[in-house]
């Protein structure tokens, strides 16, 4: 009994002795957290730089300072501080409490996001982007419709900070850039139309790989990070640097989900037939980025066809592209992996099917001049008129003046066609140009 007492008059001493330690420990490590607390908060307040991703003229002129005159004038909303912020590459901006919120909401009212948040283009964000490129930060790669934005290094690199790219995605929207200002594509027309065309990127070569861009299953879809922030930063570029805001003077009357970006690569591994690069004069192995202004897509289901039957479906598709315009500048068709390797057993290539599908689309002249005997197709008519030697001579309905096959995606037997913006006269294609530190660009990347 008096050993059990004696006991636990230590385990008393030794428990008083032990509190008081971890009492202070608790407290310190309290205190250190509190500290680290006030200290994260107090980074939070005060002055955030950032980088204005706004376009400038060539005379100095902001867009948004265009765009603020248009609201105005058309009574059209606007975002509701429009034109609102200081003439400075970067901005000092008052931070109350959590910077990344305030500057999204103030960028969101400013017109500069797409309306989801935005990665804060800071000075180190944009340096760490510009490694992605060897050209100087304030060279102007092009002048972007609208409203006329130069489309500097620097202005590339903030925009695609933005909305999420990496400095290995700077070489892609360099070259989609200088796609999208070249007069063939008609990005003032895309951009201006109540209609809903917009941008498509066309990714070919080795680049893909090198990026980890998705060319396989769901290639158009979500999931992959250079898929989406690419496309992604293309329409923040237009927006911004353009000076493309919509409901002021991008007026398309229903929009299109792909306006948050729209990508597509080439699955070289299952094309059994030539590049897309070799079909428009690049070399096989060439990084290129071309760029097609496409009205939306059609699906089409090749389950259970044969080859032949596949081409006839197609076809028919394309007669449903004829019931709005009897030409049509650029279309795209899309052949799925396991699509294309069953034409390509049996014999068929992309001219050939080109030929095929056009064949299958096609109406006596009698019923074609029926069928567009509208006024504003009575060019379509005469065009035919002349080319035809009788009227049961055989039309292809649409014409189609740049066809362009692609195989992409995964296996599923599910292709698609693309009609392309009837104001361009082509799809435009640039060579992707790499920085001398490619190889290190991509390594920090991965």
């Amino acid at each position: 009994m008096v050993q059990q007492l004696k006991r636990k008059e230590e385990r008393k001493v030794i428990t008083m002795k032990i509190s008081p330690l971890f009492t202070a420990l608790f407290l310190g490590l309290f205190i250190s957290v509190s500290l680290h607390g006030i200290s994260l908060a107090k980074e939070q307040q005060g002055d955030a730089e950032v980088y204005n991703p706004a376009g400038i003229r060539e005379d100095g002129t902001y867009v948004d300072t265009l765009l603020t005159k248009t609201i105005k004038e058309t009574k059209r909303r606007g975002p509701q501080l429009a034109g609102q912020f200081p003439a400075v590459k970067i901005e000092k901006i008052k931070i109350k409490a959590d910077a990344a919120t305030e500057v999204n909401e103030l960028f969101y009212k400013r017109g500069w996001t797409d309306g989801l948040p935005v990665v804060v283009p800071t000075p180190d964000k944009v340096r760490a982007m510009l490694r992605g490129t060897d050209l100087d930060p304030g060279f102007v790669i092009a002048v972007i419709d609208p409203m006329g934005g130069q489309a500097t290094v620097e202005k590339i690199a903030v925009n695609a900070v933005m909305a999420g790219c990496k400095a290995e995605h700077m070489p892609v929207l360099i070259a989609a850039v200088e796609a999208i200002s070249d007069s063939a594509f008609d990005l003032k027309g895309i951009s201006n139309t109540t209609s809903p065309d917009t941008p498509l990127l066309v990714l070919t070569g080795p680049i893909i790989k090198d990026i980890d861009f998705n060319a396989d299953t769901n290639t158009m879809g979500r999931g992959r990070l250079a898929n989406s922030a690419i496309g992604r930063a293309i329409q923040l570029i237009i927006n911004n640097v353009g000076g493309a805001w919509p409901g002021v003077n991008d007026i398309s009357n229903i929009g299109s989900p792909a306006e948050y970006g729209m990508v597509i690569g080439e699955n070289a591994e299952a094309n059994p037939w030539s590049s897309l690069n070799s079909d428009i004069g690049f070399p096989k192995n060439a990084n290129v980025a071309t760029l097609v202004g496409v009205e939306g897509i059609r699906g089409v289901v090749g389950i259970g066809r044969t080859s032949e039957g596949f081409l006839q479906l197609v076809a028919e598709h394309m007669s449903g592209l004829a019931a709005q315009r009897p030409r049509w500048p650029v279309v795209i068709l899309i052949i799925a992996k396991d699509t294309a390797i069953q034409l390509a057993k049996d014999g068929w290539t992309k001219e050939s099917m080109r030929e095929a599908i056009l064949k299958f689309g096609s109406v006596p002249l009698s019923k074609y001049k029926e069928r567009f005997n509208i006024p504003r197709w009575s060019h379509e008519i005469q065009n035919a008129e002349v080319s035809a030697t009788s009227p049961d001579e055989m039309i292809p309905q649409p014409f189609i003046d740049q066809f362009i096959v692609l195989v992409a995606g995964g296996f599923g037997e599910k292709s698609m066609i693309l009609p392309g913006w009837f104001g361009a006269s082509k799809a435009v294609s640039k060579e992707i140009r790499l920085p001398a530190n490619w190889q290190e660009v991509i390594k920090s990347g991965h």
